[in-house]
């Protein structure tokens, strides 16, 4: 009886020790958390610019279209006075840098190129 308790108290004093190492030696697994990439800049048409709700929507390609919230923050070039300036710039053709947050695409960089 003594040498069989002696045999499982060993044995367990061997797991308890070999535990912690064997977890060590775990590749650590991506989190849920892990920030996706951003998506790719999008080219298109400006159909409407709204600067109260400062968004602004894209026609991507003759079936789709794109709407983007911008900010302050948001870069925009090619469109003088800035988001004012952009209102004016309907039909334009503009390249969007965003990224996503939930279910809002927000601008990061909006570009207006020049017309042809």
């Amino acid at each position: 009886m003594n040498l069989m308790r002696m045999c499982i108290a060993l044995v367990s004093a061997s797991l308890m020790t070999m535990a912690p190492m064997a977890a060590a030696q775990q590749p650590q697994q991506p989190s849920g958390e892990t920030r996706a990439k951003s998506p790719e800049p999008v080219t298109g048409e400006i159909l409407s610019v709204n600067t109260e709700t400062k968004t602004l929507v894209v026609k991507t390609t003759p079936d789709s279209e794109m709407k983007f919230t911008y900010s302050e923050q948001t870069e925009i070039v090619g469109a003088d006075k800035g988001a004012e300036g952009l209102a004016t710039k309907a039909g334009s053709i503009v390249t969007v840098t965003y990224d996503v947050h939930g279910t809002a695409n927000i601008a990061l960089k909006i570009e207006v190129k020049p017309k042809q």
